[in-house]
């Protein structure tokens, strides 16, 4: 029972530490000033056309990753199960514990630098600041 309490104390202090020891987190947000052209806004109507196409470009590797890492985990799965009728044993598991495509397929999708910068070679204005989004108080 000692040790109990004195693992929990520990983990307290522990978890207490690390909320405290946590700095500010920063998101930088982005502000546009067009151009004055009307070549420079037809050169902008592009970069909105890129950076859809780069997002939609993500979004469809991201669901081709999840299709794989499906398929891998059926495949694991039927191993597994195979496996354990082998050995005579209990199959405790489902196909849901081998699929790890929530983890191996969730990368994010930043379009935005190769935006900025498309939006900056025709011409526009891109301001940047930081915000505070979490731990402000510090």
């Amino acid at each position: 029972m000692l040790r109990l309490r004195w693992f929990s104390s520990i983990l307290i202090l522990a978890l207490t530490g690390m909320l405290f020891g946590c700095g500010p987190i920063y998101k930088t947000e982005y502000a546009y000033v067009p151009p004055h052209s009307s070549m420079g806004k037809m050169c902008i109507a592009q970069c909105v056309q890129g950076k859809s196409a780069c997002q939609q470009m993500c979004e469809m590797r991201k669901e081709n990753c999840r299709a794989r890492a499906r398929q891998e985990a059926h495949y694991q799965y039927e191993e597994y199960k195979h496996e354990q009728r082998r050995e005579h044993k209990d199959v405790n598991k489902d196909v849901n514990d081998f699929d790890n495509s929530f983890f191996d397929c969730n990368q994010s999708c930043d379009c935005t630098p190769t935006f900025n910068a498309c939006y900056s070679a025709c011409g526009g204005q891109v301001l940047e600041r930081q915000v505070c989004v979490a731990f402000c108080g510090k």
